[in-house]
């Protein structure tokens, strides 16, 4: 017999969509800042195709900067399912299901570890994409700073500029969009691999918050 369990809240597959959409923004919107490839037929009307293509591009990093502060202050407010924990496999349980999912995924062994929540496998890749976003905020907004001379975001992040350098900043931010890229691939075989094998209705769960799983005794 299988029960419904509200595992995932509200905030956190808010979280999650918001990140979706805003790194298929970002990605996109990037590519083309970096590399226009969308020929129009004057100077002035390319410009103000970049300008929106700018527009959307710093909106969404906005929008991902404020998901990113509301999953870390859910990391203490949400459920079980939602704390710190569930991305840093601190006990000793979560290691060994850490150590037995890793096997797993490198065939080493036959048996999925059941794990209701964010498996630590999972939990720990979660928390390496986390800092990732960070590392990318910070070069992207310090590439934003470089238009003031003064000011706000001149004070906040422009201090990156002399530390790392316009050409490295850009490469940091050019090559974590692939990271990115790379990672959704694996995260949608992995959701997949999950749903079908586990049959808990993990890829409809980010959408009603709700897994199925097994009754205690059973």
């Amino acid at each position: 017999m299988l029960k419904r369990v509200m595992v995932w809240e509200i905030p956190v597959r808010l979280f999650h969509w918001v990140t979706a959409v805003s790194i298929l923004l970002l990605g996109l919107t990037g590519y083309y800042i970096g590399a226009p490839c969308v020929g129009v037929s004057a100077d002035t009307a390319q410009a103000y195709f970049m300008g929106w293509m700018r527009v959307v591009h710093f909106t969404a990093a906005f929008a991902l900067a404020m998901a990113l502060f509301v999953r870390v202050y859910w990391f203490f407010c949400g459920n079980e399912y939602a704390g710190w924990r569930e991305w840093v496999p601190t006990s000793r349980e979560r290691r060994r299901f850490f150590l037995g999912q890793l096997k797993y995924y490198l065939l080493l062994a036959e048996d999925r570890p059941h794990h209701l929540g964010h498996n630590p496998v999972a939990g720990l890749s979660y928390l390496v994409v986390g800092l990732l976003i960070l590392v990318q905020g910070l070069s992207g907004f310090a590439l934003y700073a470089e238009a003031f001379q003064d000011g706000f975001w001149r004070a906040l992040f422009g201090w990156l500029l002399p530390l790392f350098g316009n050409q490295t900043l850009r490469l940091i931010h050019h090559l974590s969009m692939w990271v990115f890229a790379a990672f959704f691939i694996v995260h949608l075989y992995m959701g997949i691999l999950a749903a079908i094998e586990e049959r808990n209705r993990t890829l409809g769960s980010i959408v009603t918050g709700v897994k199925l799983d097994k009754e205690e005794g059973e």
